[in-house]
């Protein structure tokens, strides 16, 4: 992972529960801005899942992808 310890410290709990949950993830960083491109696949030759263009996208991506898998997310109804 590329990030600086500011970024680390502002994920750690997101990245610590997705980590129990999936068990995988690598981040790095784009090489010119402020984006991060997240693999879910531990292979050489793997495609990024997910493009994260900031620090707090990143953060807020991990926060649902647990939030999914735990199936806490409750679904979507139109009210009638």
């Amino acid at each position: 992972m590329t990030l600086t310890k500011k970024q680390k410290e502002l994920i750690s709990d997101n990245l610590r529960a997705y980590m129990t949950n999936f068990g995988y993830i690598r981040i790095e960083r784009e090489d010119y801005g402020k984006g991060f491109y997240v693999y879910t696949e531990n292979s050489d030759n793997a495609s990024w899942t997910q493009y994260c263009y900031n620090i707090d996208y990143l953060n807020g991506w991990l926060y649902g992808a647990v939030q999914a898998i735990c199936k806490r997310m409750k679904p979507l109804t139109k009210e009638i």
